[in-house]
Order: C-alpha cells, then sequence, then structure tokens
C-alpha cells in the first residue's frame, strides 16, 4: 500500500511530457498527429512528445505547452507582471517586470553568452595576442 507521501513522491518525480500525457492524452495523441507522426503505442505517449519536441523543436514546444493542464496556474504565478515600483529614471514605465534578474541569471532569453562560452572567447583572444607578440618579437630578432 502506498502512503500519501510515497504518491505525491511519485506525481512530482514526473516529467512535464507524462503530466501532459496522463492528463490529456487525446489531445497528446492529436498534438503528435498533427506534425505527421503515427502513434503506434499509445502506452508511449509520454516519450512520443519527448520525440515530437526534441524533432520538431520549439514550435512543438509551445504547442504542447498549450495544452498543459495548469498552464493557467503557472501564468498565474510566473507571468510577467509590471513593476509598480518607480525606476530610476522616476518614470512608471510598465516594460520591466519583476523576473527580469531571474531570467537574466537563468539565461532563459538565450540573448546572453555563457560564462563558459565567454571565458572560452577571452582565453582564444589571449592565445592570439600572445602569439602576435611572439611572432613579433621573432621578426625583430632575426632583423638586428
Amino acid at each position: 500500500m502506498l502512503t500519501p507521501f510515497l504518491i505525491l513522491k511519485k506525481k512530482i518525480m514526473s516529467t512535464v511530457y507524462e503530466y501532459i500525457a496522463k492528463s490529456n492524452p487525446h489531445s497528446a495523441k492529436s498534438l503528435c498527429e498533427s506534425y505527421g507522426y503515427t502513434i503506434t503505442n499509445p502506452r508511449s505517449m509520454s516519450n512520443n512528445l519527448k520525440t515530437l519536441i526534441n524533432n520538431e523543436g520549439e514550435d512543438a514546444l509551445k504547442s504542447l505547452m498549450d495544452m498543459h493542464p495548469d498552464k493557467e496556474i503557472i501564468l498565474e504565478y510566473f507571468g510577467s507582471k509590471p513593476n509598480k515600483k518607480e525606476n530610476s529614471c522616476g518614470c512608471k514605465s510598465s516594460t520591466s517586470n519583476n523576473f527580469a534578474p531571474l531570467e537574466a541569471y537563468l539565461n532563459a532569453n538565450g540573448k546572453q553568452e555563457s560564462d563558459a562560452r565567454m571565458l572560452a572567447t577571452n582565453t582564444n583572444t589571449i592565445i592570439f595576442a600572445s602569439a602576435l607578440v611572439l611572432a613579433v618579437a621573432i621578426i625583430f630578432k632575426n632583423d638586428k
């Protein structure tokens, strides 16, 4: 017999694909079929959804998230909320939201370079500059 804790733990451990496939199986099947996939095993719908997203990308992911059973709650909690405080310029602009620092920290917007990429670029620049200085030094040494 499963205790409530174990049931809760089991629900938390599932993926979003499993959750949507179990909560909305007909829509999940329709989504896969709308992208031209034939569902041969409806029992593995979560794997079908995962394959669909891996193959089709962002458009399929947006369609999948539209059918998420808790979409309204998620949007209500995490949606863009205008910042009602005055900005440093003194205006009450509603373009900034409370989640911008978190988004920048998680690199969720894709516009900022990751630390690893930035480090690799800086390292390559330093190596190139060192090689250039060394080449110039060798050229001037041979001229004397």
